[in-house]
């Protein structure tokens, strides 16, 4: 399969943004309790980064059953659009549990934007479309982890 450090690449920077989510509560332990903005966001880091691992993985076996690049990577393109349906639905679902309604252009918006950036590659089937697919996949849980460390206020000694 052409390009297949690429995506095994994604997977590993996935991981790695899953394994700072960890990193992130083991030094929030001494700290008073969470509130429900940042504990969502931990628990979304972890869950959109392993579900990136699992997309950059996936093309491997569609590809291993397939024996055909184009259309191993028009399935992959599929499911990634296909997430992002129902990461739409999820967040709609979940809008009462969230009064403030400022968020869900920021978080629909892009969402939708890159599902239909991933049904377009359907069609073409272009393995670099994958990859920009799988990079735009990766930068929610990354920003979210930066918005976690920006709420991060250890207590500091005095000097």
């Amino acid at each position: 399969m052409k390009d297949a450090f690429f995506f095994l690449s994604i997977a590993g920077l996935g991981m790695s943004v899953a394994g700072l989510a960890g990193l992130v509560s083991a030094f929030r332990r001494g700290e008073d309790a969470w509130d429900r903005v940042e504990l969502w966001r931990l628990r979304a880091i972890a869950r959109l980064s392993f579900t990136c691992v699992f997309l950059a993985l996936i093309i491997f076996p569609i590809f291993a059953l397939l024996g055909e690049q184009a259309t191993s990577i028009r399935l992959t393109s599929a499911a990634i659009a296909g997430l992002y349906v129902i990461e739409i639905i999820l967040a709609l679902r979940d809008r009462p549990n969230w009064p403030r309604r400022a968020w869900m252009i920021g978080a629909l918006l892009p969402d939708g934007a890159f599902g239909l950036f991933n049904i377009v590659n359907i069609a073409l089937g272009l393995t670099g479309l994958l990859e920009v697919a799988l990079l735009l996949r990766l930068v929610h849980p990354v920003n979210l982890f930066l918005l976690v460390l920006r709420s991060f206020e250890p207590p500091i000694r005095p000097s």
